[in-house]
């Protein structure tokens, strides 16, 4: 073999080797122009597990505009309404011959519900709190005085039926007097103290203004947990015992309507318990609310109530008000 066979040989095989080389080094640097990359299409929200790691970036993700959305189902799904009110009224007298007493009478209100919906889970949270005050000649006496809160939780079975557990709780705020004259102290915090957990089925028809919650089993305790009263037996509490407790069936009805263009509002709300074995538990309360104006306000409450335990006979209150009023409702 001649010498310069070998050499163009060799050439020939150099020549192959680069051109092969150049080949894919072209291959491995082409990059797609900016203009046209695909947008990356994913949820951020979904990443990890529904949280997004604030330290991410990418050219497709803006924050803000995620926590505007976020804020968006919060308020879907969250309905939060606060109204309360505020009332007085006084009267006085100087030499007048006609004699009288002097009187100035308070009474704040407070109203708050909280609804949740998220699939077929629901939450409805209400608290109700009254405390009103009353000074005659200057003697100070407390003649309202309740708070009461209530939570229905469900979840959907079919149509407006739904599995639900139902807990209220209602007590006072401060000690209660026998009258203004007689300070015997007759009640006081969780003295009474009632609550009651239910677990049964909900009517409720989607845009209606009412819910009904039969609970075939469901807990009634009265507690008397002040020192200074569980020893007299009072409220169906044996003497010397803190807590009473019944077992049987229960219903709870509420109606909250508006009416006139949002001018009168009707909220209604009717429980009744029995345990099988003495006389059921019933207690119907009325709040009828009636706007003159942004800030003004008229309020019409009333309660019957009848709990064999503590009296045989019903017990009525009822009051008609008006005053300061403020709402707030987030939709």
């Amino acid at each position: 073999m001649s010498r310069s066979f070998v050499c163009k040989m060799v050439v020939a095989v150099v020549a192959v080797v680069f051109s092969v080389g150049n080949a894919r080094a072209q291959f491995t640097i082409q990059r797609r122009q900016p203009e046209q990359r695909e947008e990356v299409k994913s949820d951020p929200y979904k990443a990890f597990g529904g949280f997004v790691d604030n330290h991410i970036q990418n050219d497709y993700y803006d924050h803000a505009a995620w926590l505007a959305e976020r804020r968006r189902i919060r308020k879907q799904r969250n309905t939060l309404e606060i109204q309360t009110t505020f009332q007085t009224s006084a009267l006085q007298f100087e030499n007048w011959t006609a004699g009288g007493n002097n009187t100035f009478s308070g009474l704040a209100t407070l109203f708050m519900r909280h609804q949740f919906k998220h699939k077929k889970f629901a939450s409805d949270l209400t608290v109700n709190a009254r405390y009103g005050i009353n000074y005659i000649d200057k003697t100070p006496f407390k003649n309202v005085d309740e708070l009461k809160i209530k939570e229905l939780l469900s979840w959907d079975i079919q149509g407006s039926w739904s599995y639900s557990v139902t807990i209220n709780f209602r007590t006072q705020f401060t000690d209660g007097r026998v009258s203004r004259t007689d300070e015997t102290l007759k009640s006081a915090f969780m003295s009474p103290g009632y609550f009651d957990v239910s677990g049964g089925f909900t009517y409720a028809p989607k845009g209606a203004p009412y819910k009904v919650t039969l609970s075939p089993i469901a807990g009634n305790m009265v507690s008397m947990l002040d020192e200074r009263l569980y020893e007299q037996g009072l409220n169906g509490v044996p003497a010397g015992e803190k807590v009473y407790s019944m077992i049987g069936p229960s219903v709870n009805v509420s109606f909250d309507q508006h009416f006139f263009k949002k001018k009168l509002r009707y909220r209604s709300t009717l429980y009744g318990f029995t345990n099988l074995a003495s006389p059921p538990t019933v207690r119907w309360d009325n709040t009828v609310d009636v706007n003159l104006s942004k800030y003004m306000s008229i309020q019409l409450y009333g309660v019957i109530y009848y709990l064999h335990s503590a009296s045989p006979k019903p017990q009525y209150q009822y009051s008609a008000t008006v005053g300061l009023s403020y709402k707030f409702k987030n939709k």
